[in-house]
């Protein structure tokens, strides 16, 4: 498992820049936010794209990701942003795609079948340039917990549609998210690592709230995840809290990684 900072609590910073912050506070690899506003999707172009892939490189920063969580599901303008942010992903230099959805509004089978449909031509999309979706639940949203995913892989069964497991929103939206992260197994492709309080969406740095947040690295190791956990944090200092965060999730991953392989 790698340990990767996210570009949108950076935000204050050029991308370029930002890339340099991210890799000074010792992360591995980087999620790429699409949402960052000198790299929205419709301000790219191939030359700001190569100099980000060129720079990544250049920093080591792997593996990574690019993400855009906006609302494709109702908003017609941000389906076709969402649709140009898989397209750059490639040119990103990257195969994996985060995104999420929208709150629920009526909870009906029309609103479900919305879902499907828009979510299946971003599939299509990301089918044709060999890119995999990581679709992220959030508490409250159409698709708000593993049950809802699992759901979602079987309406739209491709290989490229896998799942961003947001370690906390399970912690908040699945009853048994330890059960849950087995289940959807190796079909999680990217996750977001954060702790919270029983019953409150409030993102914390992962060494406080309620989480026994070894519990989840560890169900991860088990499964044979070996992808991206990405420090999902807003409310803070995102430079001030990353390196205390980062020491404390090497030191869960170590333990994780050298149970899971004593176990084998």
């Amino acid at each position: 498992m790698y340990i990767l900072g996210r570009t949108q609590p950076l935000d204050r910073y050029a991308i370029i820049e930002c890339l340099g912050v991210i890799q000074r506070l010792g992360f591995d690899g980087v999620e790429i936010c699409l949402e960052n506003p000198d790299i929205d999707p419709d301000l790219l172009d191939d030359d700001l794209a190569a100099r980000i892939r060129e720079r990544v490189h250049a920093l080591g920063l792997a593996p990574y990701s690019v993400s855009y969580h906006k609302d494709y599901i109702f908003d017609d303008e941000e389906l076709r942003r969402t649709l140009a942010a898989i397209r750059w992903t490639r040119a990103l230099g990257s195969d994996v795609f985060v995104f999420a959805g929208t709150r629920k509004r009526t909870g009906d089978a029309d609103e479900w079948a919305r879902m499907v449909r828009r979510t299946r031509e971003l599939v299509r999309a990301a089918e044709e340039i060999g890119v995999t979706l990581a679709e992220e639940f959030e508490p409250g949203f159409i698709v708000g917990c593993t049950a809802e995913l699992l759901r979602l892989f079987e309406a739209i069964p491709s290989p490229h549609l896998a799942a961003n497991l947001d370690l906390g929103h399970m912690f908040l939206c699945d009853p048994d998210p330890i059960g849950a992260i087995r289940q959807v197994g190796a079909r999680a492709v990217h996750a977001h690592v954060e702790n919270m309080r029983a019953g409150v969406h409030d993102h914390m740095v992962p060494q406080e709230g309620d989480m026994v947040l070894a519990d989840y690295i560890n169900a991860l190791a088990q499964t044979g995840f070996d992808g991206g956990l990405a420090l999902d944090l807003y409310k803070y200092d995102y430079e001030q809290v990353a390196p205390g965060a980062i020491a404390h999730l090497r030191a869960l991953i170590a333990a994780a990684e050298g149970t899971s392989s004593t176990a084998e």
